[in-house]
């Protein structure tokens, strides 16, 4: 239960707001300098195209945000409030109902949903990450409705951003790597981009029902891994042990390599904790590439010439 507690806090749900350390003078940021009367434009900020503020995240901000709805149907956005400036930490696209890919959640305004979240807390490098959850309300029981799937994205070299496109009814996002994907603003599916997406999946019988088919086509590295009403980083549910998928189908198009999450996220709760954090193991982007290369046998060194770091500092 603490597991699927702390999935809903990660990833999903809201979480408080909170008041943080202002930042030090010179950070590069985004931050709308706002008065107390002014409005955050939160998409105006997301629409900008910038590399992470910090390598790694601060404790303090760790899981710090609150959610706010915009004017287009199925978007909204996360923001917390570093040094009393508003930040966006992050962005969702809501399908409860479209032609192709959620025909049923047309049927009844209870019916299925997906939804892509794009996350950087604190706006850093560390932990940028798309998570994707099929719930098809079903039972009405979290763990047996909800399908998710996790996708990181390799080398991670800016922020995610979204422009909404309101002359073609489109929304773009941009990946870590720089690459696009589109949504259609009217029915949020995928339309065009780095991913490509499946219907989601109705079969009633939960243990045969399939996670968020959606996959990566773009030109670097995306890991995912998928689980059914639990943190899909782990290495181990419900006594089978996981595997996270790793894709480069620019060079590799056809080979899959599968690995134990324990190779990338720490597994191991810390002392006084009663569950991991399931943070990533490797301070850089090389050093992960290094572990996929001995694990996988592919080469990568068309993807190393540029690899920021993930700092060990908080600052």
């Amino acid at each position: 239960m603490t597991s699927l507690l702390r999935l809903i806090a990660l990833g999903m749900a809201l979480t408080l707001t909170a008041c943080a350390p202002p930042q030090k003078s010179g950070t590069a940021t985004d931050h709308a300098k706002t008065t107390p009367s002014a409005r955050y434009d939160g998409l105006k900020m997301l629409a900008r195209q910038v590399p992470p503020e910090r390598d790694a995240i601060r404790d303090p901000h760790r899981y710090d945000r609150a959610i706010r709805i915009t004017e287009i149907r199925g978007l909204k956005y996360y923001f917390y409030r570093p040094g009393r400036q508003p930040a966006a930490v992050g962005f969702s696209v809501l399908n409860d109902g479209s032609p192709k890919i959620n025909p049923a959640g047309l049927k009844s305004k209870r019916g299925a949903r997906r939804e892509y979240t794009f996350l950087f807390a604190d706006r850093a490098r560390e932990n940028i990450y798309l998570a994707i959850n099929d719930d098809v309300k079903q039972s009405g029981r979290f763990s047996h409705d909800n399908m998710f799937r996790e996708m990181h994205f390799f080398p991670r070299r800016q922020l995610p951003s979204l422009h909404v496109d309101d002359s073609r009814g489109l929304l773009r996002a941009i990946l870590p790597t720089g690459e696009p994907v589109v949504f259609d603003r009217h029915t949020m599916e995928v339309v065009d981009g780095a991913l490509i997406e499946g219907p989601i999946d109705l079969n009633k019988s939960r243990h045969k029902r399939r996670n968020p088919e959606v996959r990566y086509q773009g030109d670097f590295i995306a890991i995912t891994v998928a689980q059914r009403g639990e943190a899909p980083r782990r290495a181990k549910v419900w006594g089978q042990n996981k595997f996270a998928e790793i894709h480069y189908p620019a060079k590799y198009p056809e080979r899959r390599c599968k690995l134990s999450p324990r190779y990338i996220w720490d597994q191991r709760p810390k002392p006084g904790d009663s569950d991991p954090t399931l943070r990533m193991l490797h301070k850089t982007d090389d050093a992960l590439f290094a572990v996929i290369e001995k694990r996988c046998g592919w080469d990568l060194s068309e993807l190393k010439s540029d690899m920021p770091t993930l700092a060990a500092s908080t600052d």
